[in-house]
């Protein structure tokens, strides 16, 4: 019982590490974007 709770707090782990690191990328790729549009940050 103790492995699976282990097991799946690290499978939430990486999701999140992966979530997060998609999320950096993205406010790159938008920075980076050279259309001349603004880009508007959502604050959460």
């Amino acid at each position: 019982m103790f492995r699976k709770v282990l097991i799946g707090m690290l499978a939430v782990a990486i999701g999140l590490a992966v979530a997060g690191a998609g999320y950096r990328f993205g406010q790159y790729l938008a920075q980076k974007d050279t259309t001349g549009t603004p880009v508007a940050r959502a604050s959460a």
